[in-house]
């Protein structure tokens, strides 16, 4: 389900590209609507795709933006490691656990692969930043 949620409530489990964040921050005010929710854990609030979206928008000074809420242990999300220096056996509990004690992985570290997302709701930027 999609839910407007408070941006400050998120946490981020991957660093930010810098470049990116620029490339993502120029296509919302040029498109001025955002294209797809970001996708986030029900339980934990942490981001598993969006990451740019959500720093884009922080500095654009969004209080909110629309997440798409998922039980991140549900089987039809799966996770696969894109840097190979991190062997995990459980890897979406593993992305929890680092997270939630306060580290982060670098830029692109995951992908997770949601099956059904929503995507072009093409959301207005300006009522995002009101």
């Amino acid at each position: 389900m999609i839910t407007l949620i408070n941006i400050k409530k998120l946490i981020n489990h991957e660093m930010i590209s810098i470049s990116q964040l620029k490339l993502v921050k120029y296509d919302l005010l040029i498109r001025g609507y955002l294209k797809n929710p970001v996708i986030v854990d029900r339980d934990n609030f942490i981001i598993l795709d969006g990451h740019h979206r959500v720093a884009a928008l922080k500095q654009l000074g969004a209080n909110k933006i629309p997440a798409y809420l998922v039980d991140y242990q549900n089987k039809n999300i799966r996770v696969t490691l894109r840097r190979h220096e991190f062997k995990f056996l459980n890897i979406k509990q593993s992305v929890i656990d680092y997270c939630l004690s306060g580290k982060i992985f670098s830029s692109k570290t995951t992908r997770h692969l949601i099956k059904n997302r929503p995507r072009n709701i093409n959301y207005e930027l300006k009522k995002l930043l009101t």
